[in-house]
């Protein structure tokens, strides 16, 4: 009952908002756009979390929603100390006194999801905890459950129906969510880095204590740093700016080459600077994931932005997305060289790989070539890391720090593995294949003979083609029997028997105004789908 009245409680403020919005901005005169990114800012946590991920996905959203949902910000108050107290009761079963030496309510930061506290821990490290908002998982499994009961009228009757697929963009919403709410999972990524980089002087990951980690508290090693605002006031020489820069881009990049795994939203509040160019890298919450067929394609694809390879470009895009529908070759190429051309040289910094990634994308959707998820996560961290590089330095030319990572992959996927478990795997495997090579072609050729081979064929996106048709029989039928009661009427009209209403066969006048209803009733329900043609 208690979860029932909230849901009911939630559509009814979700419906103030939209009202108060509605006749709001008719008076005042704002842009869809912006009136979107005031609704979503309102309507809370879900949906500024929504609408931060759509400023990253072109190719579901328009260029001026992504211009306006950009600017959504996790503006937020702070949650009180009984909150924060009850979070930790019902998952540690103790207060934070109980737990820490000492733990500061004040927090450090706040956010849509959670808050940053001060701590220390019974063994006198400095720690941060990091607290999720209460109620949070149910609050916005509830509003997703509201999005997926609206997609349809969403989809039909808004004006974000009209530019994007409301359903993609909810179950790629409710993917990415569920992992940003589980701080376990956040855990588990930051230990990954911090194995990558806890030989690497240069690079620092905080260090996660698991004994004060649950599904909804993270603790973490407290590591300090300045931001990249007061790193901009310090009056450093081109070379040392360059080697933080570096070491910034090599704390994103060098995990995606080496391990398949990179920071997905490295912005100025995830990255500090410390002394002797030491860079720290902290919120684990996004990632991205490429197999090896995805790090190779990312690396060709670097190198042949940073050397103006057209045609290379061509291939791996195509290869990485898939196409939609017929491609013309001549205008693929006129668009992918102007991008290329276009990013190459129009700054003091060499090559813009970002500007690069993000048309490359845009061409990809106008196209009709649709690409994965993960190369969206991708463009964006390639272009928060280069607007931080560019920053902390503006002369550094990206493509010299990025290129060699990339070359330096190629170059190990040429080599063969050589320790002795691989090895011979990969030999087992080649010599399965050779032998049962002759026995797989003798079935082949057996069933070809018998008349045993089965072709199977799958259908993508004619889903479209099935509405249709049934909605089309659905008319035809309703025709036909229009059609019989029209022409039976009219011959009851003529022959005159049976009774009379006004002098007129009573049957025959029932058909007539039944038919007429029917009619009209045709055409109302072509009028309300739009498909009158």
């Amino acid at each position: 009952m208690a979860v029932k009245y909230r849901r009911v409680s939630r559509y009814h403020e979700i419906a103030g908002v939209l009202i108060r919005h509605g006749f709001r901005y008719l008076a005042e005169g704002y842009s869809y756009p912006q009136r979107v990114r005031q609704v979503f800012e309102d309507l809370g946590p879900t949906f500024v979390k929504l609408g931060q991920l759509l400023s990253t996905r072109p190719d579901l959203v328009p260029p001026e929603y992504i211009d306006e949902l950009s600017k959504l910000q996790d503006d937020v108050g702070e949650v009180p100390e009984a909150d924060i107290r009850a979070q930790f009761v019902k998952d540690m079963d103790r207060q934070p006194e109980e737990i820490f030496l000492r733990f500061n309510y004040k927090p450090l930061a706040s956010a849509s999801i959670g808050q940053v506290h001060e701590a220390v821990l019974p063994s006198g490290e400095k720690v941060v905890v990091k607290v999720q908002r209460p109620h949070l998982i149910q609050l916005i499994d509830g509003d997703i459950k509201i999005l997926k009961n609206f997609s349809g009228i969403l989809q039909k009757r808004t004006v974000i129906g009209q530019v994007c697929d409301v359903q993609e963009i909810i179950d790629v919403f409710e993917r990415q969510i569920h992992k940003e709410l589980d701080y376990l999972t956040e855990a588990v990524n930051t230990e990954a880095f911090h194995r990558e980089f806890c030989d690497d002087g240069n690079i620092v990951v905080p260090t996660v204590f698991s004994d004060y980690t649950t599904r909804e508290i993270l603790t973490m090693e407290y590591v300090e740093g300045v931001r990249v605002e007061e790193f901009e006031q310090y009056n450093y020489s081109f070379e040392d700016r360059a080697r933080y820069a570096k070491n910034m881009l090599l704390a994103v990049f060098q995990p995606l080459f080496k391990k398949g795994v990179f920071h997905g939203d490295p912005h100025p509040g995830n990255i500090l600077f410390q002394d002797n160019f030491k860079v720290v890298v902290i919120d684990f919450g996004i990632i991205g994931r490429f197999d090896q067929t995805r790090r190779r394609q990312v690396a060709e694809l670097m190198v042949a932005l940073a050397e103006r390879d057209v045609t290379a470009v061509m291939n791996i895009i195509l290869e990485t997305g898939v196409t939609t529908r017929r491609l013309r070759q001549q205008h693929f190429f006129e668009d992918v060289s102007e991008i290329v051309e276009k990013a190459n040289g129009v700054t003091s910094g060499g090559i813009e790989l970002g500007q690069l990634i993000n048309g490359m994308i845009t061409i990809s959707i106008n196209h009709g070539i649709k690409m994965p998820d993960s190369l969206f996560i991708l463009g964006k961290t390639v272009m928060l890391s280069e607007n931080m590089a560019r920053r902390i330095c503006p002369e550094l030319d990206i493509s010299v720090i990025i290129k060699p990572l990339a070359v330096e992959h190629l170059k190990e996927t040429l080599r063969p593995e050589l320790c002795t478990g691989s090895l011979y795997k990969q030999i087992s495997n080649v010599s399965e294949a050779i032998f049962s090579l002759p026995k797989d072609l003798c079935q082949a050729v057996s069933n070809l003979a018998n008349n045993e081979t089965r072709i199977t064929f799958y259908h993508r996106n004619l889903n479209w083609l099935y509405d249709m048709l049934d909605i089309s029989s659905s008319r035809i039928a309703f025709g036909l029997i229009l059609a019989s009661l029209i022409v039976g009427s009219a011959v009851i009209m003529h022959t005159g028997k049976g009774p009379l209403l006004w002098g007129y066969p009573v049957l025959g006048t029932l058909g007539f105004v039944f038919s007429g209803l029917l009619g009209v009733l045709i055409l109302f329900s072509m009028l309300r789908s739009g498909r009158l043609r």
